[in-house]
């Protein structure tokens, strides 16, 4: 049953390709794809197509794939824009780009992860990663980026239909969300593909402490989204919405929440890193695992970080080790 802010589709779509508007669609997967599909002014009778994001591999780029052959009689994939470079949104492009020749437009700092896709892991471990952190799911093939866009490019497509990117930096480095607008009879239908600059209720449910690189963006960014009006928000994990408010709130609320739980861990005097990530791990009830110790980790050390620049918390060394402690 959906929420009063959430919307799902009457009846699935045979082709696997549900529509908000003629020319403005998704592919619901793990990682929601966007799809626009305008009238060709090269062929007749021809759609031209743009995702948003490509996926995290080829099983889903073939997959990708078919649904837009069940859709179009003729069709070209034109561009695949990619948000930011991590593997779950960029690992479908090589694939796609054997299969269409299609090309790829990514933001500057992106370019660099999608073309080395090691990029991720190293930058979350802070190294040159354990080999059980270079499985698909954090290391994309790579792909060539064709274009560096700016994070507020805008693509008039059509009469109709126009893309706008939209800068959400925090997840990741210079991540952008995708703004799609239709106009039909003076009326106009906005479709926002937030990228991983908001996450749904169900996956905080399941991770309370989603990866974020700068937390310091990654709020101004949440406060974007909220601002930019739109019909529909599509956050690249999970549900639709209708209304940013309210999951706005709850992002916040993590935010906050775990920026507290670090500062009450240093009530009772300094601790080290790994003290910290055990005290918000305890905390929050996560059995630290490989994967769990890495994304947590990396992450704890960005509100850390976030926390040293605010003026809340300092470090010092005693015996060759780093500790951290409330500033006062």
């Amino acid at each position: 049953m959906n929420t009063n802010d959430t919307f799902s589709f009457e009846e699935l779509s045979p082709t696997g390709i549900h529509w908000f508007t003629d020319t403005i669609g998704i592919i619901i997967c793990p990682t929601n794809i966007g799809v626009i599909a305008v009238d060709s002014i090269e062929e007749k009778d021809s759609k031209d197509i743009y995702l948003i994001d490509s996926g995290p591999n080829k099983d889903i780029a073939e997959h990708i794939y078919s649904c837009l052959q069940k859709q179009f009689p003729k069709f070209k994939l034109k561009t695949i824009i990619d948000t930011h470079s991590h593997a779950d949104h960029c690992g479908a492009n090589k694939k796609l780009v054997e299969l269409t020749g299609c090309k790829i437009y990514s933001t500057l700092m992106e370019k660099s992860g999608i073309e080395c896709p090691l990029n991720q892991s190293a930058v979350a471990y802070g190294a040159f990663p354990l080999p059980e952190y270079l499985s698909s799911y954090y290391l994309a093939e790579p792909s060539t980026v064709d274009k560096v866009i700016k994070s507020d490019e805008r693509f008039e497509l059509n009469n109709s239909t126009t893309i706008q990117c939209i800068a959400l930096p925090g997840h990741y480095y210079e991540m952008i969300g995708v703004l799609c607008t239709y106009s039909k009879d003076e009326k106009e239908t906005k479709v926002f593909f937030t990228s991983d600059g908001i996450f749904p209720r169900g996956m905080l449910a399941k991770y309370w402490i989603p990866f974020i690189f700068d937390v310091g963006k990654f709020k101004d960014s949440l406060l974007t989204i909220k601002s930019t009006k739109a019909d529909f928000y599509i956050p690249s994990h999970g549900d639709i919405y209708t209304d940013m408010n309210a999951l706005y709130e709850l992002n916040m609320l993590s935010c906050l929440e775990n920026e507290n739980t670090i500062l009450t861990s240093l009530k009772n005097g300094p601790k080290t890193f790994e003290d910290i990530l055990k005290f918000v791990a305890d905390f929050n009830e996560i059995p630290m695992r490989l994967s769990q110790f890495m994304l947590v980790g990396s992450t704890i050390r960005s509100y850390i970080t976030y926390l040293y620049n605010s003026q809340k918390i300092t470090w010092f060394f005693k015996e060759n080790k780093m500790y951290w402690k409330l500033k006062t």
